[in-house]
């Protein structure tokens, strides 16, 4: 990383240690943005998590459980606090967000993009293809049709996290620091 030196008047420089307060504050930033974003992850997770409940939603008689209820709950609960928890810190981090380089396509259609990215879109495709297996033959072992439920709807989940702008930045930060730390041990 390059420091850049400015004179005061008394002929002093305060271009360093201004630089330093600035990339400790990048720093914090990133921090920030990347605790929020594992909290966004875990509320998905819990959301993708709750079709291992489903064998317990109902008795004997098919009357609804408080395992079924817990269910629902914790589904839609996951999944609105993570959406909600992605738009605030979208909102909040608009201005590091904004620092990336743009992407032709949206999100959506983007796969691969990064290492985790293609663990999650493999898992995805993994998961959905166990899921249509299951829809069409209804006398495949529920294990199995819950994993596939499971690992479609995490894929899902993780997907639009891992291929979004926030995962961008946080890798692209993560690279930037991997690369300024070789430039100063050659420096050295």
């Amino acid at each position: 990383m390059e420091f850049y030196h400015q004179e005061r008047i008394d002929g002093n420089t305060y271009g360093r240690d201004y630089l330093k307060v600035s990339e400790r504050r990048q720093n914090m930033e990133t921090k920030r943005i990347k605790t929020g974003f594992w909290g966004i992850l875990g509320s998905f997770l819990v959301s993708a998590m709750t079709p291992v409940l489903i064998p317990f939603a109902t008795d004997v008689n098919g009357n609804l459980t408080g395992a079924g209820y817990a269910t629902g709950i914790l589904f839609w609960l996951g999944l609105i606090i993570g959406i909600a928890g992605y738009v605030l810190l979208s909102l909040k981090t608009k201005e590091q967000i904004a620092k990336i380089a743009k992407r032709k396509l949206p999100t959506v259609l983007c796969f691969f993009s990064n290492g985790p990215a293609i663990a999650a879109d493999v898992g995805l495709g993994v998961g959905v293809v166990i899921t249509i297996i299951c829809v069409r033959n209804i006398y495949v072992n529920k294990v199995i049709a819950i994993l596939g439920l499971v690992l479609m709807l995490a894929g899902i989940y993780a997907h639009f996290l891992l291929n979004g702008k926030l995962y961008r930045y946080i890798w692209s930060s993560k690279k930037g620091q991997e690369q300024g730390t070789k430039t100063e041990e050659r420096k050295e």
